[in-house]
């Protein structure tokens, strides 16, 4: 899974810095969902952050730890390329709710992927809602197709944001490494979120 989630970041570092960053400079409504059944002890994500991590937050198992005290938080080692290099996974048990990338000086955090509903969206979208229940038929944001292990996925800004990705899944028999057509995408669903700090 962590493998997979390295590759998203990999093709998400040319994605959020392509020179035409997409979408329509008319702003369509966000989705302000009310948080009112929410917990008091819910993690939400914004474009600020996630919980208490925003841009500032350094890449430290100990901090994350104290930030999400009552959560099982494990850092692991990767090798990709033969380079190892740290994540942080976030748990309710045996459920990852998030996975925490660093920099590649191991200093800061380069993204969050988020995979859990238990995970609140202030932009109100949830894991799994529908492709077209985010986006209005006439104002669809930048997206790319996936590639390599994430083939047959597509990866889209979030409405009107630019440092948060979502990633669709769904049926599609046409080609690896294009994106559906808008019959199709439209009734494909969120797969995970990407959070990284704004610039």
């Amino acid at each position: 899974m962590t493998s997979t989630w390295n590759k998203v970041l990999i093709l998400c570092i040319s994605f959020l810095f392509l020179s035409s960053c997409g979408g329509s400079d008319e702003k369509q409504e966000q989705t302000n969902q009310t948080t009112i059944n929410a917990p008091s002890d819910a993690i939400f994500l914004s474009t600020d952050g996630v919980g208490k991590i925003n841009a500032s937050t350094p890449f430290n198992i100990h901090l994350i730890t104290q930030i999400f005290n009552g959560l099982n938080v494990s850092q692991q080692t990767n090798f990709q390329e033969g380079e190892a290099y740290p994540v942080m996974r976030v748990a309710k048990g045996a459920k990852t709710l998030m996975t925490i990338n660093p920099t590649t000086d191991h200093k800061s955090i380069y993204s969050i992927v988020i995979e859990d509903n238990l995970i609140r969206n202030h932009l109100g979208h949830r894991l799994s809602t529908k492709f077209s229940s985010i986006y209005s038929y006439d104002h669809v944001e930048k997206c790319l197709a996936g590639q390599e292990e994430l083939s047959g996925k597509t990866i889209c800004y979030a409405p009107n944001v630019r440092n948060i990705l979502y990633i669709f899944t769904g049926r599609w028999d046409g080609p690896d490494g294009e994106i559906p057509p808008e019959d199709v995408l439209a009734t494909w669903t969120l797969d995970a979120i990407i959070w990284k700090p704004q610039s």
